[in-house]
């Protein structure tokens, strides 16, 4: 079994500090800001923000943004994991993709990577060029030394000399004014950093030419996974989280009840008869509710709910299926948001200058209605990449350079998606996306609150005053809230583990010559209502068959099989799947492709629809007469399942009935002398 989590990582997360050592953390501070009133929105920059490719989201934000929700966003980070650039929750992976960079805020995907140089020698020099003036060098007394004075301008000195553009100015001062504008506005809303205080000088470098087409989207989205992989690793009370916060919490919105706040209306948007200037996805929480509960007490409270979380209470396409994708039926949204919808599926790497962080699609590919397969093609996230950032980096100037391969990789992804071959995809199959989940939650931590109890105290009966001693119950008694994934963990844990053990015992034990006794046929059907009882708490295990009734001709259907989740040989998958395949396509490039996923290799994919089972491991118990293994009970009882049912059982003279012995085939001597024949 692959484990996912890297060591390197593992041990400095959030999760493994709650998990496996047992400690409280507090919520992160979002670094990310609003753009705000203080700086006036002019309509006279719209022509060079538009230029730039920034018109929708500036728009979008500096109307208003809806409040942050920081108990919600730090429960959600408790389970990034920077190994695979998603989320880790017992509904499988989930992730902010391409798509939905495009949807919430419309930013270019295709273009310049925003790659360049961040040296930053005389930057007040070529600030003053751009925009007339740059904040005032701090003096230094008489004989002291000169401290290092970081590239950025505060916000507070951006919005007193640049909040309101002069009635009478000429063209000149409009596109400075605008120039700014749009530098106050990412340096808060996109490229938001640990201080949350200071707009850094490259941002505004990066605006020198309006017209640059640079992928914005792609350089968003690669700074949000930099700013997640950082703050799924900080555990001190003043840890904080940047980037675009605005599109990781409309995306968990939409998708995840967790946080979820009421929308309830809208503020009027006037798009002045521009398609351009029309609203995205984001319109949709213009005005939500407010968060009235402290912080502190909605953080466990959103823990809690996301240990429980099912796949069946996730909304996997919030933006829609079919010919009413993207269709929000109560305002009309910006046409921008779907013009790029054959990059979405790109695997490639997503460049923010120092920050190179990898697009996996194929790891969620339920949230695009796909076929999901198991295990997804393994891509590596490169630790030393991870270890890149300006300030440990001072020494890395030119970041075009230095990322030159990455560069060619992104271009050649965007110009691979962009032509006109066009790849089949296999759309999503019950059947094989619980095959993944148990393979998933197998291969990771899916669970962050510990188990209430210990496994052994279902071993003796209930002592009320040892259990109200308990750390769980203790910890109830002293705190403000009740804390029920601890104890639905623990719940969910036995469960499985008992219907297992029902399992196993029929497994290898043979049925009477009459049929099931009345102890069998119990011990059968309490097996099978645990197993269902744990697949209803967030399993996904498959149903139980009967040793005696296998090989029989009854036969489930596809959509029996994909609600209860029993076991389907090879033949009866790939039938059934064709009787039902639902193909669809999507330009995107035939390489990037999984062939798993696509309907080239559909056939083969049977093979991984069908529910695994270990291998037999033999101890030396198993052992016998001259080592030959000994099979066990569950095979013999499935032999006789396939004889006649009214055929006695022979007579054995052994001393156990229950096992036989495999014979060793002998080896005849080739009479050519060609070696032994079997």
């Amino acid at each position: 079994m692959v484990w996912l989590l890297n060591n390197v990582y593992d041990v400095e997360h959030r999760a493994y500090f709650m998990s496996e050592k047992k400690m409280e953390l507090t919520p992160l501070k979002i670094r990310s800001h609003g753009a705000s009133s203080v700086m006036q929105y002019d309509e006279r920059y719209t022509p060079y923000i538009e230029m730039s490719g920034l018109l929708p989201f500036v728009q979008l934000v500096s109307r208003s943004t809806p409040n942050l929700n920081a108990a919600a966003v730090t429960s959600l980070i408790d389970r990034w994991r920077p190994e695979t650039h998603s989320f880790h929750l017992r509904t499988g992976e989930m992730t902010v993709t391409l798509q939905d960079v495009s949807m919430i805020t419309a930013l270019p995907i295709e273009g310049k990577p925003l790659c360049m140089s961040t040296d930053s020698e005389e930057w007040r020099q070529q600030m003053e060029a751009l925009i007339g003036m740059s904040p005032q060098e701090p003096e230094v007394e008489d004989g002291g030394k000169k401290d290092r004075v970081p590239a950025d301008a505060p916000f507070t000195w951006i919005a007193a000399n640049f909040a309101h553009c002069p009635e009478d100015a000429d063209d000149e001062v409009i596109q400075r004014y605008a120039r700014v504008y749009m530098w106050y506005v990412i340096s808060r809303t996109i490229f938001a950093d640990g201080t949350g205080k200071n707009a850094p000088w490259m941002w505004l470098k990066a605006l020198t030419v309006f017209d640059n087409k640079f992928s914005w989207g792609s350089a968003a989205l690669a700074y949000l996974y930099q700013q997640l992989d950082d703050a799924c690793r900080r555990t001190t009370k003043d840890g904080g989280v940047g980037g675009c916060m605005l599109l990781l919490l409309v995306w968990s919105w939409e998708c995840l009840p967790v946080g979820r706040p009421k929308s309830s209306q809208w503020n009027t948007w006037d798009d002045h008869g521009n398609p351009v200037r029309q609203p995205t996805w984001a319109y949709k929480w213009d005005l939500v509710s407010e968060v009235a509960s402290k912080v502190n007490l909605l953080y466990k409270q959103y823990t809690n709910e996301m240990d429980s979380l099912t796949p069946e209470q996730v909304e996997w396409e919030p933006y829609g299926v079919g010919p009413n994708f993207g269709d929000a039926h109560t305002f009309d949204l910006n046409s921008l948001r779907v013009q790029e919808r054959h990059l979405w599926l790109m695997r490639c790497p997503l460049i923010c200058n120092w920050a190179v962080e990898f697009h996996l699609p194929h790891r969620v590919m339920r949230q695009f209605g796909y076929f999901q397969p198991h295990p997804p093609e393994w891509v590596d996230t490169d630790t030393q990449l991870h270890k890149l950032d300006r300030r440990r980096q001072r020494k890395i100037k030119d970041w075009q350079k230095h990322h030159k391969s990455y560069v060619i990789m992104f271009e050649q992804s965007v110009q691979a998606a962009s032509s006109i071959r066009r790849t089949q995809y296999r759309q999503h199959c019950p059947l094989a996306f619980s095959n993944y989940l148990r393979w998933f939650q197998a291969s990771t931590r899916v669970e962050i609150c510990p188990p209430a109890y210990e496994e052994d105290i279902l071993e003796e009966p209930t002592e009320y005053d040892a259990l109200a001693q308990g750390r769980y119950n203790k910890l109830i008694r002293e705190g403000y809230q009740t804390s029920f994934a601890p104890v639905l963990n623990f719940v969910r844990k036995e469960v499985k583990k008992q219907a297992d053990e029902s399992e196993d015992i029929l497994d290898n034990t043979a049925g009477g010559k009459k049929g099931e006794s009345a102890l069998r046929l119990f011990i059968k059907e309490q097996g099978q209502k645990l197993r269902r009882l744990s697949n209803i708490l967030g399993c996904r295990d498959p149903e139980y068959v009967s040793p005696s009734r296998f090989g029989s001709s009854e036969r489930n259907t596809l959509d029996d099989s994909a609600s209860s989740g029993a076991r389907m040989d090879d033949g009866d998958i790939t039938s059934a799947a064709n009787t039902h395949r639902n193909i669809v396509e999507d330009d995107v490039d035939t390489p990037e492709v999984a062939d798993e996923m696509t309907l080239k290799a559909f056939q083969c994919s049977a093979y991984m629809l069908k529910p695994r089972k270990e291998f037999r491991r033999y101890s030396p118990d198993d052992y016998a007469k001259g080592k030959n293994p000994v099979a066990g009970g569950s095979r013999l009882s499935r032999m006789r399942s396939m004889d006649d049912e009214d055929e006695d059982d022979n007579d054995d003279e052994s001393d156990d009935p229950e096992q036989f012995v495999v014979a060793r085939r002998k080896k005849l001597v080739s009479k050519r002398g060609r070696g032994p024949k079997v």
